[in-house]
């Protein structure tokens, strides 16, 4: 029940009780305070904390419900009617032209932001077969065991751990993550290097405050996903793109893209690579560019960030150790994240630092965000240790690879020759790219017509776009019959969108 605290009496004016209430109830309906739904306390409680009798509260609530402003709802209480006049403008819609003045320091993220992208626009639309990335399997998620988990370390709580904590995180769940990627990614890691975050984003900002000054170069892989180069510009930095190809980040391209860009080589501060599962192509990095990399950035003290994405699921080949189980010069900052294995509102995500970083970087989140949640870290410190999450990657690895499967062999059944793949080997979505005449914004639009959300991915490359429409497609919430009947949509609509059609 909403208090209202704000409410108050004043038993020395000649006013009388009840039109005190009255009064500002009303005013608080007319400015926007109250609105409609909102519910105002019952008249007893309200009575009690103003020290007055209840005939009183219930006298000004009479007056307002006779007059429109309250209605009664049996056996629920008393809420601001429907029609109630004045403060039912949004106050969004009330004025969207900001000033500039206020927005001077912040880059323009309204393109990132209304970008199909991004997740944040488009929310109400409903397609069959939403072809999403990013989205992990929802109704294979091991719910009753999380349940186990976090009621373990509800009844564990106290009064110490509820309180802010250190803003590394808790140690058993660093001790896990230790223990974990030793064993799963070569990194010979240890809890002290470990530090908790909301999510890998947190991460990859901090370490952008911390490492760059403007101006500093920081290389990313082309293509790449548009927030990291609006995290790293926010910062300051120059960044430049470098071509992916079938073996990863093309080392021998460095120089190159460095020159095209009027840059030099020993500016360079930051290098951003997702080596295991690169995003959006999908591609793994190949050994010996990796021992390159790791020379180069030796050579000009750069320092580089291994984004791990997807990196648990690989249906081809040996899984590949990390680049940070490598580094033997504390070059490489590791980040991790659980979203795409357990679910993306967990919001848990880790760094494992260099030596040297270790007190910045904490430093930075001690200020900007203190700790991550709790109860959230000691569930998922035990949902490891009881061998449930080793057990979930496994279970959801086999699912993930028929529907992987599935959605190959629908595109080639559609598209035949004429789609070229990237990616199939692991993760949870293919970059695809059609040898099509159709337009590929084009074909996204109609396809959703026809119940199909496809993704454009031109957006993803800076440097080097596409010359032919290229979709990015993730599988892993999609059943396999959704995967059948999204493809022969996404299919139709591009067969409807050539020239002449």
């Amino acid at each position: 029940m909403v208090q209202h605290q704000w409410l108050g009496i004043d038993k020395t004016s000649k006013m009388p009780l009840n039109r005190q209430i009255y009064e500002q109830i009303q005013q608080a309906i007319e400015n926007g305070t109250l609105r409609r739904g909102d519910s105002v306390p019952a008249s007893r409680l309200l009575a009690e904390r103003l020290q007055v009798s209840r005939t009183v509260v219930l006298g000004a609530y009479e007056q307002l419900q006779a007059e429109g402003y309250l209605e009664m709802r049996k056996g629920a209480g008393t809420f601001i009617a429907d029609n109630a006049a004045g403060g039912q403008d949004n106050p969004l819609e009330l004025d969207d032209e900001l000033d500039a003045e206020m927005v001077v320091n912040v880059p323009d993220f309204l393109s990132f932001v209304r970008s199909p992208m991004s997740g944040l626009v488009d929310v109400a639309d409903t397609a069959a077969c939403d072809f999403r990335h990013g989205v992990p399997a929802w109704d294979a998620f091991p719910m009753d065991r999380w349940q186990k988990s976090l009621l373990k370390a509800c009844r564990r709580a106290t009064p110490d751990t509820l309180t802010y904590g250190p803003a590394e995180g808790l140690m058993s769940l660093r001790e896990e993550i230790a223990r974990l990627v030793r064993s799963t990614r070569s990194i010979p890691a240890v809890p002290e290097q470990i530090v908790i975050t909301s999510g890998a984003t947190q991460a990859l900002d901090i370490l952008a405050r911390l490492c760059l000054r403007t101006g500093e170069q920081v290389l990313v892989e082309d293509p790449t996903h548009p927030v990291l180069r609006e995290i790293f510009s926010f910062s300051g930095g120059r960044v430049i793109p470098v071509p992916v190809d079938e073996q990863g980040l093309c080392t021998n391209r460095i120089e190159e893209s460095i020159a095209r860009h009027n840059g030099s080589p020993d500016k360079t501060k930051l290098l951003y690579i997702t080596p295991s599962h690169q995003f959006p192509m999908g591609v793994t990095m190949s050994l010996h560019r990796r021992i390159e990399l790791l020379n180069w950035a030796r050579n000009t003290g750069a320092v580089i960030i291994e984004d791990d994405y997807d990196s648990e699921y690989r249906y081809v080949g040996k899984k590949v150790s990390a680049l940070a189980g490598l580094d033997s010069s504390g070059k490489v900052v590791y980040v991790g994240s659980f979203s795409k294995i357990l679910f993306p509102s967990l919001r848990i995500g880790y760094a494992i630092l260099p030596p040297a970083l270790i007190e910045p970087f904490l430093a930075v989140k001690w200020i900007t965000d203190r700790m991550s949640p709790t109860l959230e870290q000691e569930a998922l410190a035990d949902f490891i240790q009881s061998g449930q999450y080793a057990k979930h990657v496994h279970q959801m690895g086999k699912l993930y690879a028929g529907r992987r499967s599935c959605l190959v062999a629908c595109l080639v059944e559609e598209f035949g020759d004429r789609v070229r793949y990237f990616g199939d080997e692991a993760g949870l979505h293919l970059l695809i790219e059609l040898d099509s005449p159709a337009d590929e914004n084009s074909i996204a639009e109609k396809s959703l017509q026809y119940g199909a959300k496809v993704y454009p991915a031109s957006d993803y490359y800076s440097s080097f776009r596409p010359d032919k429409p290229t979709f990015l497609l993730g599988y892993a919430n999609l059943s396999e019959l959704q995967i059948k009947q999204g493809i022969k949509q996404f299919a139709r609509a591009e067969r409807d969108c050539r020239p002449g059609c």
